[in-house]
């Protein structure tokens, strides 16, 4: 097998995995959104359950509501015009006066139109607020009845008072023992512990009817005359009802249960109930118990997919409950999981037909004669000859092309081989003027750089053999005078103490000129002599004294009626730093002559009213050191603080100035000490240069 064989087959083995591998992608997206859809419908359905159970929930709160509204209102018209019941003239004592009860027996109307009034004590001893309430009692049998025809699961609706007696409906008969456990009901009792300050209704935890015997839940409200808690209306709601709401779901798999806050299953689908009063936990693992809690207290309205189970838990809102569905993921997704299988398997079958039959294709009409090209281009490079035979006729005129071409390219490689010995030896002329003009360039360089130099040797000597004349001329006058004191001293041997001091005076005076124009001398040939292109250690603050002494010389020697304030603010603690100190010496002498020579074209604009003055500061900063140069000449705009370190650049006139100065400056502090020169200025006022320096290289 040759190598495009290879490649082919590498190419193919690819092309079929990454078909199965988008297949796959493809599929599994399309089982999670099959997923998704399912899991979309499920919570569809199971709102609109929620729904209907609210709407359950609801209408029996509405009708407590209802109720009690009626009974407080009842309460206010009776008080307030005195009216009394066609019913409680029917009330009756006992013979032993300890409880009564309305006597049936002389009721005109069936018994089961009216509800079972009884209660502890003797009628006749009742306060007239206590007979008050009992007409308000006796006027809810009409509301009783309306409210149980129109709720549905509804058993029986009462009233409970604190003052021990009780309003059934409908009828129902009761033993009078059973009113001594009156304040014991449970919705009695829930009615006295809330503290809710707006009375509304509550549901009661499912318990079990003394009555009837069934498991009911209760809603209630507590009855109030102004602040006086009465008693409390309730109505018994059967959880035979609710079981038929929830069993009205339609689901093939999965437990529907609806719970309250005390997980007591209400009703429930998918699971028999062994027992009236049931908990959520005789039905469902820890796990799943954890589960469902951390969805009522913190609810994402969709479902728990994690481990093998789905949870959804829906708040009623209307009512303390939460409607709770259970099932395992693999019989929701099962359908969604062959819908998937299938869809990989008719996909599959269909890639491996169209891979199969392309790859004959290919074979036949792509890689036999491409391998026979190979080979033939091969050949052709070589320069042998080649005849490839059996090509399909759509190959042939290929062949043909790439002979001729490999012929065409030996003839104009041939060319390109003489054109570029040409081209190659023109290059080496180029390169050899190249050459020459560099090193032109270089000596050229180092000329304007010497120029400079010496222009700046040339300013500070005419200045300063102005500087040295003077002090010259004093030792020549004081050495005279001395001598003429000599003379004296011989002819006036009386007078010789005050002569010599005289002498004493002159010869110091003497010294200390020549001393002056000794460091002078020192300071020019040290500029002159330049630098030895080594670094050495120097006193950095007498370095700089020497510089802006000299500079300051020079000028003045050329201007000599030019003087300005030098006014001197060195760091002490500066001491020993590593440089070049020729280099740095030439930037101190170039920055002070520009800022004399700005002070002084502004004192000659401005006369008298002008006092120059020059700033140099200097200040350690760590391992660094700032020197600052700051005269009030005629400062600078931004265009030109922008083109001051440019060659060639600047603002004196026509030989006064190369250009050069701040250029080469800036290339000693920056390329050289690996420091930063800057500028700062405002026209009219003031200019400023600060030079940053590391005191070790």
């Amino acid at each position: 097998m040759n190598q495009l064989h290879r490649g082919y087959y590498k190419v193919a083995y690819l092309t079929g995995l990454v078909l199965v591998l988008v297949t796959l992608g493809i599929e599994y997206f399309q089982y999670q959104r099959h997923q998704n859809l399912v899991l979309n419908d499920l919570k569809n359905r199971l709102d609109e359950h929620t729904i209907n159970i609210n709407f359950r929930s609801r209408a029996v709160q509405g009708y407590v509501n209802g109720l009690k509204m009626a009974a407080e209102n009842s309460l206010i018209y009776i008080k307030e015009f005195n009216h009394t019941s066609f019913l409680y003239p029917l009330i009756k004592d006992s013979s032993d006066k300890k409880f009564f009860s309305l006597d049936v027996k002389d009721l005109k109307v069936n018994k089961e139109a009216v509800g079972n009034f009884s209660g502890l004590g003797s009628i006749e001893s009742l306060s007239k607020d206590h007979k008050h309430e009992i007409n308000m009692a006796l006027f809810l049998n009409t509301f009783f009845e309306v409210a149980l025809k129109n709720i549905r699961g509804g058993l029986r609706a009462y009233y409970i008072s604190k003052n021990n007696f009780q309003l059934l409906y409908p009828w129902v008969a009761v033993n009078p023992a059973t009113l001594q456990n009156l304040e014991h009901n449970v919705s009695f009792q829930m009615a006295i512990s809330n503290s809710d300050p707006y009375h509304r209704n509550f549901w009661s935890p499912v318990y079990k009817d003394q009555i009837t015997g069934h498991s009911v839940i209760t809603n209630s409200s507590p009855i109030y005359n102004g602040k006086d808690f009465l008693g409390v209306i309730s109505i018994d709601f059967s959880l035979v009802e609710l079981n038929r709401v929830v069993n009205q779901f339609a689901s093939e798999s999965g437990s529907l249960f609806l719970i309250n806050k005390e997980h007591q299953v209400l009703a429930t689908k998918g699971v028999d109930l062994n027992s009236p009063i049931t908990s959520l936990e005789e039905f469902l693992s820890p796990e799943m118990i954890q589960k469902i809690n951390q969805e009522i207290h913190h609810p994402t309205n969709w479902f728990s997919l994690e481990g093998p189970s789905v949870v959804y838990v829906k708040d009623l809102h209307t009512a303390p409950w939460f409607l709770v569905y259970v099932d395992s993921k693999s019989k929701i997704f099962l359908d969604a999981f062959y819908d998937a299988l299938q869809g990989i398997f008719m996909i599959s079958l269909i890639l491996i037909v169209v891979v199969g039959i392309g790859y004959f294709l290919v074979m036949r009409n792509f890689i036999s004669p491409s391998e026979k090209l190979v080979k033939h281009i091969e050949k052709e490079n070589k320069g042998l000859k080649s005849t490839p035979k059996n090509l399909p006729l759509r190959w042939q005129s290929l062949f043909d092309i790439v002979s001729r071409i490999f012929a065409e390219n030996r003839t104009l490689l041939e060319d390109l081989e003489h054109r570029v010995q040409n081209r190659t030896q023109q290059l080496e002329q180029k390169n050899q003027e190249l050459e020459q003009t560099l090193t032109a360039l270089k000596k050229a360089k180092n000329q304007i750089i010497v120029q400079e130099k010496l222009s700046s040797l040339g300013s500070l000597t005419a200045g300063i053999a102005h500087e040295i004349k003077n002090p010259l001329n004093f030792i020549i006058n004081f050495t005279d005078l001395s001598l003429e004191y000599l003379h004296a001293l011989k002819e006036k041997i009386s007078n010789e103490n005050e002569l010599f001091d005289l002498i004493e005076q002159n010869m110091t005076k003497s010294r200390e000129h020549a001393e002056k124009a000794d460091a002078i001398v020192k300071a020019m040939l040290a500029h002159a002599r330049g630098g030895t292109g080594e670094m050495t250690t120097f006193n950095f603050n007498e370095l700089l004294e020497q510089a802006v002494d000299l500079a300051y010389f020079g000028f003045q020697g050329q201007e000599h009626s030019f003087t300005a304030k030098i006014t001197k603010n060195f760091d002490q603690s500066i001491g020993i730093i590593q440089g070049f100190s020729p280099e740095l010496t030439r930037v101190f002498l170039n920055i002070v002559n520009n800022a004399c020579f700005s002070m002084n074209e502004k004192r000659i604009a401005l006369g008298g009213d002008y006092q120059p003055e020059l700033k140099v500061t200097t200040q350690a900063r760590g391992e660094r050191i700032d020197i600052i140069f700051q005269d009030n000449g005629r400062g600078m705009g931004a265009s030109i603080l922008r083109k001051i370190f440019n060659p060639f650049f600047t603002t004196k006139g026509a030989g006064k100035g190369t250009g050069l100065g701040l250029s080469l400056s800036h290339d000693i502090i920056v390329r050289q000490h690996h420091g930063r020169l800057t500028a700062d200025s405002k026209v009219g006022e003031y200019s400023r240069l600060i030079i940053e320096l590391p005191k070790e290289m």
